[in-house]
């Protein structure tokens, strides 16, 4: 198992972290997770996972580490507001996926900051070239947020490969377009182990 990773980035007065957590953390954050996964605005947008119980979401991150994948739970001034992962890691490329879990947290630019960090870490870190996105078509939000970090629509057979399903569209970002496009965060995200 890879040693636990700590993403920081003070920007705007705030300080956002994301942090690798170890099967403790996960425990400590499972009923919060659990309450977020559950709710209707992203259990919605989640295709497939169900009502999920404070096990099932000790479970999911076991099962996401075990299978290569890396998470991390979010933080913004120390209070935890989501998680972010990456998924499916193969041949220099990844799925990314996003959630903030209170819903007066949303739309505050928390998830930019976050999937930035995120972004910073899959190219310059793992030195993945290519990141895919599968939202289902009604998810406007994370439509709005693809386009902030510069992903384009992309319905390669590579692509498609990370779709959920028929009501997913898919995204693609290149490593060379986010660091074009986000040069503050490729310079300032720091990543501690």
């Amino acid at each position: 198992m890879p040693p636990s990773l700590r993403l920081t980035w003070d920007r705007e007065d705030r300080s956002f972290e994301a942090v690798e957590p170890d099967a403790s953390l996960v425990a400590r954050s499972a009923e919060q997770l659990r309450d977020w996964y559950n709710a209707s605005e992203n259990a919605s947008m989640m295709d497939g996972s169900g009502e999920m119980s404070r096990g099932d979401v000790i479970e999911f991150w076991r099962e996401l580490r075990a299978a290569g994948g890396r998470g991390f739970l979010a933080f913004v001034d120390g209070r935890l507001v989501g998680d972010a992962d990456l998924r499916r890691i193969h041949d220099g490329a990844a799925e990314f996926a996003l959630m903030i879990g209170p819903a007066a947290e949303k739309g505050r630019g928390i998830g930019r900051t976050l999937a930035s960090m995120i972004h910073v870490f899959a190219f310059r870190e793992l030195a993945l070239t290519r990141v895919f996105v599968p939202p289902r078509r009604d998810n406007h939000r994370v439509r709005a947020l693809n386009a902030y970090l510069g992903y384009e629509l992309d319905e390669s057979e590579r692509a498609r490969a990370f779709a959920d399903g028929p009501d997913s569209e898919t995204y693609s970002l290149a490593a060379e377009a986010f660091r074009a496009k986000h040069r503050a965060a490729w310079r300032e995200v720091e990543v501690r182990r």
